[in-house]
């Protein structure tokens, strides 16, 4: 599916083309955005409440564009230094061992995502906390609230 800049921009606040995005217009984080070099939470005047409508359709575009993971996880490797804060993090890491969540232990199954040439890489989503019965509810969000660089997002 082909997402265009036009389709992102329509849904863009557009107020006053602020630049707190880090771009001069809201159409130039718009092209960014649907090439890839751009995220939505770059976009801060859009976590205003009054924005949630168009919040929730810019999410369902930056899925399709970034063609998420079953979790709707989506790892930004421009972003990623590997510092590996979300592996140690993550819950499901821990349990199997701290030496994995370390990432010093064996690569297995039953782990989540390791740290592979300097950047996060996942190994099994099927065990993410996201997909417990009750994440509908709370959603686990370790590994977004870990990286300090914003590296990782849910859509």
């Amino acid at each position: 599916m082909t997402i265009s800049p036009m389709d992102i921009y329509k849904l863009l606040p557009k107020e006053k083309n602020c630049g707190k995005c880090g771009f001069p217009n809201c159409m130039a984080f718009a092209v960014k955005m649907a090439g890839k070099k751009a995220y939505l939470d770059q976009c801060v005047v859009l976590k205003n409440p009054k924005y949630i409508k168009q919040r929730i359709a810019l999410k369902e575009l930056a899925g399709k564009l970034h063609e998420v993971k079953e979790t709707r996880m989506i790892i930004h490797e421009d972003l990623c230094n590997g510092c590996g804060n979300c592996v140690v993090a993550c819950p499901p890491n821990v349990s199997v061992s701290l030496d994995v969540s370390g990432g010093k232990g064996p690569t297995t199954r039953e782990i989540i995502m390791k740290i592979a040439n300097g950047k996060v890489e996942i190994c099994n989503l099927r065990i993410c906390r996201r997909f417990e019965e009750d994440a509908e509810n709370r959603p686990c969000s370790v590994c977004i609230e870990s990286c300090p660089l914003n590296a990782i997002e849910f859509v």
